[in-house]
């Protein structure tokens, strides 16, 4: 039994998800007046926790007459009401939420192994109501194996990826207040380049940045590798933009232009 199908018919009916009333343009299921999100025109964001994938979706919404971002779920939403659910049915393990950050890199990561494409399958097994035209706006895959599955599978999607020097998402990550920010903190510079180990050092100990931001790196380090991410292959509808220094609305800007040549 394919994933997609052991969830809905084992792991859904012991759920109970906000989505229809959340996100009512949306369904699991497949059905009349519905096509698949495979097949919609899609400018998805990828980037690494703290290089600004929030700040530049809320610039954007207005712009280009793009559909709201809000008409999809989140990442965040798909791998609570989804991912989790799914692989802790799938270790045989009780299904539970899932707080701490590294925790869910495990998870994801583990799943990822199993689900060829991770959270781009999940997102692919979306479909929506007919109703919804035109581009939608969405931050929902990361790293290179996810892009690349929708790079592979989804020609009308818009891939732009967006990064920022290691030691400026550090000191972003130290200094914002989001609860969803949660992990054991432990001072493990091995995944940074071994240029910057010292400088960080440097930066811990000065207090600018701090254990829970490291903590949150390494763990994403070890689920998407480096950053710029590596996605094998020429593709048109991939675009990665270097954002180091650049103010919100100039990224947003900048995003939108890829849209206005691509889309």
């Amino acid at each position: 039994m394919q994933a997609r199908e052991y969830f809905l018919r084992e792991v859904y009916p012991k759920l109970s998800l906000p989505l229809a009333e959340k996100y009512p343009q949306v369904s699991l299921f497949e059905g009349a007046g519905l096509h698949p999100l495979g097949r919609h025109p899609v400018l998805m964001l990828v980037a690494l926790t703290g290089t600004g994938k929030s700040t530049t979706l809320a610039h954007l919404r207005g712009r280009l007459g793009l559909g709201n971002a809000d008409i999809l779920p989140s990442r965040r939403e798909l791998t609570d009401w989804v991912l989790f659910p799914l692989a802790q049915a799938l270790a045989d393990e009780p299904i539970a939420p899932v707080r701490d950050r590294v925790r869910r890199f495990a998870i994801t990561r583990r799943f990822a192994r199993q689900v060829e494409g991770g959270m781009a399958a999940i997102f692919s097994w979306l479909y929506l109501a007919d109703a919804v035209t035109g581009p939608l706006l969405s931050e929902g895959i990361r790293g290179p194996n996810e892009a690349a599955y929708a790079l592979r599978r989804f020609p009308r999607w818009r891939i732009v990826e967006l990064t920022l020097h290691p030691l400026t998402r550090l000191r972003r990550l130290s200094s914002r207040a989001d609860s969803f920010d949660q992990a054991d903190g432990l001072a493990d510079l091995s995944f940074l380049p071994a240029e910057l180990r010292a400088e960080a050092l440097a930066l811990l100990r000065a207090g600018e940045i701090s254990r829970k931001a490291l903590s949150i790196c390494r763990a994403e380090a070890e689920n998407y590798g480096a950053q710029p991410f590596v996605v094998a292959g020429d593709y048109r509808h991939y675009h990665r933009l270097d954002v180091d220094g650049c103010s919100p609305e100039a990224v947003a800007e900048a995003v939108a232009d890829i849209a206005r040549r691509s889309m």
